[in-house]
């Protein structure tokens, strides 16, 4: 049977891949690879807490599952950290499937969102951020930020030009694999919606009871409230790196807050972009969810 292999080298700040080449999988590990702002920490803050057996904090959560090929931070670093685990590990990349290691041993869970959410998501993000790239990609100027989302299509398939295209071509290289039974696919309009089915699912791909007590724990403990309400307690006094942004990593938890926000004729052209982009169904599902619609 065919499998997905590394064929693409991205070599950017978002994505840095050479590092997967001297990276060793284990049979075990979980893999959470998403395009930025789609729900990537909760997710990890869920799977880490599952393997823990409690619910972890933010912080307690990115001590013990790293970004592993980021090029804002040292791979190596973050390669020493994992190789050094000697429990289940959970593992941290925004890279398309063509540019990190696919093992049929183990499991990838991927999440999506409305790539419009990602959008003002990542704008919002950009604000606290003493970035070049940030301010690039998130000029001053009135609707240059959404024309560059909209059309852009820079670096291939790679995060860093933070753009639909990229966000598109992410869910592409997993959805082209579906068919294999260790990708796991979800959307954070359904996390959202509903919390204990998105735990308890987790659960069993780890190979966890999924009714056992620690489920309505972990369930409690990874509410969005919850997790913003950690990290500000977290923040106060602690020592914050360059691109840590703690409580203020955590927005707001929802979804659709662009309504509104949009001109007819953005909104247009969003439509006839994602046309261009994907078939109906495939787009129906990354933009809403499997409840679709609001």
């Amino acid at each position: 049977m065919e499998l997905p292999t590394r064929s693409v080298i991205y070599n950017g700040p978002l994505n840095l891949t050479p590092i997967w080449g001297d990276f060793d999988l284990r049979a075990d590990d979980v893999l959470v690879v998403t395009p930025p702002k789609c729900g990537t920490t909760w997710s990890q803050i869920i799977l880490t807490s599952l393997i823990a057996g409690k619910p972890l904090t933010p912080r307690e959560m990115g001590d013990v599952s790293p970004w592993l090929d980021c090029g804002l931070d040292n791979p190596v670093e973050c390669k020493a950290i994992l190789d050094k685990q000697e429990f289940r590990r959970c593992i941290k990349s925004h890279t398309p499937l063509d540019g990190i290691t696919y093992d049929p041993r183990c499991e990838y869970v991927v999440v999506y969102r409305h790539p419009i959410d990602v959008h003002y998501s990542m704008e919002n993000h950009a604000k606290h951020m003493q970035s070049d790239l940030m301010r690039i990609r998130y000029p001053e100027e009135p609707g240059k930020a959404f024309r560059m989302f909209l059309e852009d299509e820079l670096y291939g398939g790679s995060n860093d030009a933070l753009d639909l295209h990229s966000i598109v071509y992410h869910y592409k290289s997993f959805k082209d694999w579906d068919h294999l039974g260790n990708i796991h696919f979800f959307h954070y309009a359904d996390m959202v919606a509903d919390l204990p089915g998105t735990v308890r699912r987790m659960a069993r791909i780890l190979g966890l009871d999924d009714s056992a007590p620690l489920i309505d724990e972990i369930v409690d403990g990874t509410s969005f409230a919850k997790l913003k309400k950690r990290a500000v307690e977290a923040d106060k006094g602690a020592e914050k790196p360059e691109f840590y942004l703690g409580a203020k990593f955590f927005n707001s938890g929802t979804s659709n807050k662009w309504e509104g926000r949009l001109s007819g004729a953005e909104l247009a052209a969003f439509d006839a972009r994602m046309k261009e982009l994907l078939p109906e169904d495939q787009a129906a599902w990354l933009l809403w969810g499997s409840k679709g619609r609001p």
